[in-house]
């Protein structure tokens, strides 16, 4: 029975619907079938032993097709001593304003408050202190995420001063492979200074984005075997993989002048990021109502609760069931 779950998943059936309700929205990891070569290059560059100039790898791909979540995968990974890491792999998150974008200033943050619980400052004792916790922890590589367009956001001598903190991670003292996360601006970035360019330009990939294929219907498929529905869903199915993905397709515009408005060209593809969204929402929703699987009309009922379009009618009938189902 309920053999479409995992193991973990089927206990949570157990609990009473309103909590398997919001399971769903719990986060789960599916392996990402694009990431599995690129994890392969991470892992290698972080096996690499400590030289005098250590290489990095950058990182690029469009918004929503799991590239932080893929980097972070590592960093937890690495830290729990899992997935056959050589070192631990710190994540720094850039989009985080209110700690802001000096590198070097986030990397001691962070680093203290994992070795000591309070973040290590510019003092040359701080300082001494978080290069020989790198070697005493084992941090192999620093994550950067979100690295693109830090160009536009500061000033040119910051951005010196980021390049400069780039190559100073990569040196002896600190013997860091840094990883760089971003969309296709990052490309651009890195083209602004030429030693820069040197090291990461070959060691660039693109983690691409999603198309209506096996290797989503697969990833999916893996994907509500988190979900715990009572039922199993016909999830790989044509017709539910094509609403699912016309669902999460962003707006197609050609560059074009049209009522006085220029517009741009969008991408084709369509966010995985929302396409997990509006299943999830499907998938809670399943529960409430007492359907426990998903199909079609799920994931159309789904997106329209996700904008505020819900049906009256369908609200008024959910309330009632969980008023019956509570007053018992």
């Amino acid at each position: 029975m309920n053999n479409h779950l995992t193991k973990k998943t089927r206990e949570y059936l157990l609990l009473p619907p309103e909590e398997r309700a919001l399971l769903c929205y719990r986060d789960v990891w599916v392996p990402h079938p694009y990431g599995i070569a690129l994890t392969e290059c991470a892992k290698l560059l972080v096996s690499l032993p400590r030289v005098k100039a250590n290489p990095g790898m950058a990182v690029i791909g469009a918004p929503g097709v799991g590239k932080s979540r893929l980097a972070q995968r590592w960093s937890e990974e690495s830290f729990s001593d899992k997935g056959g890491w050589a070192g631990k792999v710190m994540y720094i998150d850039l989009s985080n304003r209110k700690k802001g974008v000096d590198l070097e200033k986030r990397f001691l943050q962070d680093l203290g408050m994992i070795v000591r619980g309070r973040a290590y400052t510019f003092s040359a004792k701080d300082y001494a202190e978080a290069q020989q916790a790198v070697r005493r922890l084992n941090i192999r590589a620093v994550i950067f995420d979100e690295a693109h367009g830090l160009n536009l956001r500061v000033t040119s001598q910051r951005l010196h001063n980021m390049f400069e903190a780039l190559k100073g991670f990569s040196n002896q003292d600190w013997g860091l492979n840094v990883i760089l996360c971003g969309i296709e601006d990052l490309r651009e970035m890195l083209d602004l200074d030429d030693q820069i360019q040197s090291r990461y330009g070959h060691r660039t990939t693109e983690l691409p984005e999603w198309k209506n294929n096996n290797l989503l219907a697969s990833f999916i498929a893996a994907f509500m075997c988190y979900m715990p529905l009572q039922l199993p869903s016909e999830v790989t199915s044509t017709i539910f993989l094509d609403k699912l993905y016309s669902l999460a397709s962003p707006a197609r515009f050609e560059a074009q002048i049209q009522e006085g408005k220029k517009y741009r060209e969008r991408s084709k593809h369509s966010s995985l990021r929302t396409m997990i969204d509006i299943l999830k929402e499907a998938c809670r929703y399943a529960i409430v109502s007492g359907e426990e699987y998903v199909d079609v009309v799920s994931l159309q009922t789904a997106a329209d609760r996700l904008t505020g379009k819900a049906d009256a009618q369908a609200l008024l009938i959910q309330s009632a069931r969980i008023t019956l189902a509570t007053s018992e």
